[in-house]
């Protein structure tokens, strides 16, 4: 990937979690086309599973899927995995609320869908700042 400093040597290593098909694909579409190592997933158990194989910089959750919800995972996720930073999705009425736990439970961001692809890139600079900050690529 040639992002504005050059060729991205170490790129974000992404693992998106949702349950429809639809946005599982434009999620990890756009992402690869920026070129993030991405990863996909339907629930909370199989990102659980995931994150126990591999070490990923940033996890995208669905706030409500079937099984283990992205509350639910955040919630482990936190405890254990404190190396991966969360952003939630939620298209859900009473926004501001999960929003609320969300943060409280630790994660960076919570995005409302419908969202603009710039909001991504948005979160993702971020996530790039915070990785140089800690002394990664």
């Amino acid at each position: 990937m040639v992002t504005e400093s050059g060729p991205q040597s170490d790129p974000l290593r992404v693992l998106v979690v949702d349950d429809e098909e639809s946005m599982r694909h434009f999620l990890s579409r756009a992402l690869r086309r920026r070129g993030f190592l991405v990863e996909v997933v339907t629930d909370g158990e199989a990102a659980l599973a995931a994150l126990g194989g591999e070490a990923f910089d940033v996890m995208l959750t669905d706030v409500r899927m079937p099984g283990m919800d992205g509350m639910a995972a955040l919630r482990v996720i936190h405890a254990n995995f404190s190396r991966t930073r969360v952003a939630m999705l939620s298209s859900l009425a009473g926004a501001a609320s999960k929003a609320e736990e969300a943060f409280r439970l630790g994660a960076v961001q919570v995005i409302s869908k419908p969202f603009e692809p710039a909001v991504l890139e948005a979160l993702f600079e971020s996530e790039r700042e915070h990785r140089r900050a800690e002394g990664g690529a």
